[in-house]
């Protein structure tokens, strides 16, 4: 009988074994965001860094999005790093960050973050129109149907952003931003991520204005 018992204990442990590894293979594996400090493109100062990551190769935009990108329609998305090691939480304006690029043979150019939807209704509308975007932005764009495809895509969108405006103490958080460069992906070498409106929580001392030159990771 103890015999039997332990033949069965070692049958039992090795199924829960091989289904264990079974179970983590089907699984895609998720990793993890970079240390904001490592990355080239960043800025620090009174206990607040931020980073940014440009996702400017098609490859990186597969990865990441699958099927359906922000690449697709001419959008950058831009990963952007906070790493808060102060001992109070910072209030972020999400609307105020844009992004400033240089288009050759115009001024420079201010460019405000698209809505996930926005950015739903530029790749998967596929429009025909060749006209440059610059330097006067679509503004009102019609609707794509809101077909199930869609709203997976937007929702993809959404949960890669960063969806939360306060950053806690001693935290590091992240999320996408996306901006409309129509394809113009080589003007990253000569732009900025601005980002003017922070400050501490219950805290008067201001919180001084992040500009982050992206050059350094063009490449």
């Amino acid at each position: 009988m103890a015999a039997q018992a332990y033949l069965l204990f070692l049958t039992l442990a090795l199924w829960a074994c091989t289904a264990g590894a079974q179970s983590q293979a089907s699984t895609p594996a998720r990793t993890a965001s970079p240390d904001p400090a490592s990355l080239p493109a960043h800025d620090s100062h009174q206990g607040l860094l931020i980073a940014a990551d440009p996702y400017i190769s098609a490859e990186r935009y597969k990865d990441k999005f699958g099927k359906h990108s922000p690449y697709d329609g001419g959008i950058i998305a831009i990963d952007l790093l906070f790493r808060n090691d102060n001992d109070l939480p910072i209030r972020l304006n999400l609307k105020t960050i844009q992004l400033l690029v240089s288009v050759p043979g115009q001024s420079r150019q201010r460019l405000n973050p698209l809505e996930p939807e926005d950015v739903a209704d530029r790749v998967l509308a596929k429009p025909k129109d060749p006209t440059p975007r610059f330097p006067v932005p679509r503004i009102g764009a019609p609707r794509s149907p809101h077909n199930k495809e869609w709203e997976e895509f937007a929702a993809n969108l959404r949960q890669a952003g960063l969806n939360s405006d306060l950053l806690a103490p001693h935290a590091t958080t992240h999320g996408f931003f996306y901006f409309d460069v129509d394809r113009h992906y080589n003007w990253i070498s000569d732009a900025r991520v601005e980002v003017p409106d922070l400050a501490f929580m219950n805290d008067p001392k201001p919180l001084f204005f992040f500009e982050i030159d992206l050059a350094p990771s063009a490449h």
